[in-house]
């Protein structure tokens, strides 16, 4: 694998994870899911840090880490409700849509109408060769037949120079 198709596959596989990321977002079953699991804060005790309950602390501590762990363990299973592979199929031909031109303009990729414009091209230039080379022979043949006749009058001239000479 050289490095262009190792780009090609990073790009891919960074476009899979944000449209991932958008359908999670358009989705409000699975948003609501994972914000139930995801703790609001980053620091799940914070609470009690600003509260300053020091003599519940522990108490809190131990139950609130019992549940953030009940939390942590989100399975595969409960936030794939609803998803299927034709929707998913279908969201990512409407962005693959959305994009194309977007897609072809930055990587320089070649389109159906450009390979016409080529095929055209091609064409116009296969009839321009053939026409020069028709009139290559045209030209070759009519300088053979002014060949001829330059040395047939050539020969004309000499013999009679050799008829004035005698």
């Amino acid at each position: 694998m050289d490095a262009v198709e190792a780009v090609a596959v990073i790009i891919l596989i960074i476009a899979i994870v944000v449209l991932v990321y958008y359908y999670l977002l358009n989705s409000p079953k699975t948003m609501e899911k994972i914000k139930s699991y995801v703790p609001t804060s980053a620091d799940a005790h914070m609470g009690e840090v600003l509260n300053n309950n020091a003599e519940y602390a522990d108490l809190k501590k131990e139950k609130e880490s019992n549940s953030m762990t009940d939390r942590i363990k989100i399975k595969l299973s409960d936030i794939d409700t609803g998803i299927s592979t034709d929707a998913f199929s279908n969201k990512l031909d409407a962005f693959l849509d959305e994009k194309s031109d977007q897609l072809i303009k930055d990587w320089a990729l070649a389109t159906t109408d450009d390979l016409e414009d080529l095929e055209a091209k091609f064409k116009e230039t296969a009839s321009s060769v053939d026409a020069l080379d028709k009139d290559y022979h045209e030209f070759k043949k009519s300088s053979q037949e002014f060949q001829q006749a330059t040395e047939e009058k050539l020969n004309d001239i000499d013999k009679r120079i050799e008829a004035l000479e005698k």
